[in-house]
């Protein structure tokens, strides 16, 4: 009796750990709209000081890969090279001053953890840049992977990421969570629960019209939707 009641509880824990959680990172788990919109705009005063960015077109490079909104100012693929290169040096300079934790993170992250819940990372963002952002907001050690854009075959909304999560840990209960209609949509491309987040630029409304499972606007109802 003893023996099959360990054998049980075995089992339901395993169950538990298998539930996995997908994270997008910017603008998610991590303020970073003014390290983007700063970096954009100096990218642009850098290698293209001639035309008139405005502040809704910097915008537009929060989520997609950045070789994709870049190729619309330019028209070959070495001036898009020259202008992502330029990007990343100077997001790189300009991270440590500019990006933080949202509030109520890190205690989500924690009670996920304690829960003992897979936490992942899919990012349209290369990974050492995802990674030097959680190790400034001192947030790194709570993830058991990071899949970023240069292990993308294709950068979200196709689900690519989420089916390499799903490899490694294999679940039937899986949340796909983003600020963007883009995560949303990744999530639906791979079949698996969505939420969207409130906390950075799209609203409740939006997130509903395109079929979010569920919107939040606070992190820790996020551990009340995932623990059901």
């Amino acid at each position: 009796m003893f023996l099959k009641r360990k054998i049980q509880m075995r089992i339901v824990h395993k169950k538990m750990k298998n539930k996995v959680i997908i994270f997008d990172c910017d603008g998610t788990l991590v303020d970073t709209f003014l390290l983007i919109e700063k970096t954009v705009f100096q990218t642009f005063e850098t290698l293209l000081p001639d035309y008139p960015l405005t502040k809704d077109e910097a915008h537009q490079f929060f989520g997609p890969f950045l070789n994709d909104s870049f190729k619309k100012y330019v028209k070959t693929d070495k001036e898009v090279k020259q202008l992502v290169e330029c990007y990343r040096c100077i997001n790189d300079e300009f991270m440590p001053y500019y990006i933080k934790a949202y509030d109520g993170i890190k205690e989500l992250l924690e009670s996920l953890k304690k829960k003992d819940y897979i936490l992942t990372i899919v990012s349209n963002k290369v990974t050492p840049a995802v990674l030097k952002g959680l190790k400034l907001c001192q947030i790194n050690d709570y993830f058991d992977l990071i899949i970023g854009a240069e292990q993308l075959k294709e950068a979200k909304p196709n689900p690519d990421g989420i089916y390499q999560v799903l490899k490694k840990y294999p679940s039937d209960e899986v949340f796909m969570i983003g600020d963007t209609i883009i995560d949303i949509e990744t999530g639906k491309n791979a079949n698996v629960k969505t939420i969207g987040v409130t906390w950075c630029k799209t609203s409740k409304e939006e997130f509903i019209k395109n079929g979010a499972n569920f919107v939040v606007d606070k992190p820790q109802e996020i551990l009340k939707i995932v623990s059901e």
